[in-house]
């Protein structure tokens, strides 16, 4: 019973996701739609919708083999930039995304990172009694 539940659970999951692609491609046909003066029919919105939802099945799936094929469990942005390096502008977009967010990381530590703190060892020395 609690397999049934749980496959419902990411059925359910998958379909909020596919209805939020559908309403965002919708959105931006809109937009095209209304800069070129132009419609879409709503089977060209579904279709698109459905292309580009394989298309990120197919992205995921890419981007696992190649964090598995590493022998890593997470996937970085280098197996992103190995997924895109087809396409050279978008391959250059993420190079300069990552590059930012390689710089604002960095810029993260120096602010966090405290100084250091000098610490003196003082050893007391008991003084000579010969002298007495």
């Amino acid at each position: 019973m609690a397999d049934t539940s749980k496959s419902f659970d990411e059925l359910n999951k998958q379909q909020g996701l596919k209805a939020a692609v559908h309403y965002t491609t919708g959105r931006i046909c809109q937009e095209v739609a209304a800069d070129q003066n132009k419609k879409f029919n709503r089977q060209v919105v579904a279709v698109i919708t459905e292309a580009a939802w394989k298309k990120c099945e197919q992205f995921a799936f890419d981007l696992e083999l190649f964090a598995k094929h590493a022998k890593r469990n997470t996937i970085n942005s280098e197996d992103v930039m190995l997924l895109v390096r087809k396409s050279p502008k978008l391959l250059k977009h993420i190079s300069e995304l990552n590059d930012q967010l390689i710089a604002k990381k960095g810029d993260a530590k120096k602010k966090v990172r405290k100084p250091k703190s000098t610490s003196v060892t003082v050893t007391e020395v008991e003084g000579d009694n010969s002298r007495s």
